[in-house]
């Protein structure tokens, strides 16, 4: 969420890709239900943050001259911050979500 909110899409790409093979790899002792919303919000990270330079390389096709790339540049950077910081919000509510649930999951179960 941190790299996401620098406008750090790249980093934010590898970590999210780096987190998938972990959640998927790794024998680790969580949930399987929880696995799959962790997966859920780095595929988020992943897909939004690609999503920006899909962009970017789309808005590249439009220019038509020299004088278009401050243009490119400056709208480009709008666009990133404003897509990261969506990106960003989407995936702390998602692992909030998490949190909670899984904080009343085992508050639950420590009264039974």
């Amino acid at each position: 969420m941190k790299t996401s909110l620098l406008g750090l899409g790249a980093i934010s790409i590898l970590l999210a890709m780096l987190a998938l093979l972990v959640i998927k790899y790794a024998p680790l002792k969580i949930e399987q239900q929880t696995k799959s919303q962790f997966n859920k919000i780095y595929l988020v990270v992943l897909f939004g943050h690609l999503s920006a330079y899909i962009g970017l390389l789309i808005k590249a096709f439009f220019i038509d001259g020299i004088e278009d790339i401050p243009t490119f540049i400056v709208s480009h950077l709008v666009l990133h911050h404003i897509l990261c910081a969506l990106v960003a919000g989407v995936t702390t509510f998602m692992a909030l979500r998490i949190f909670t649930a899984q904080r009343n999951h085992n508050s639950a179960t420590v009264t039974h």
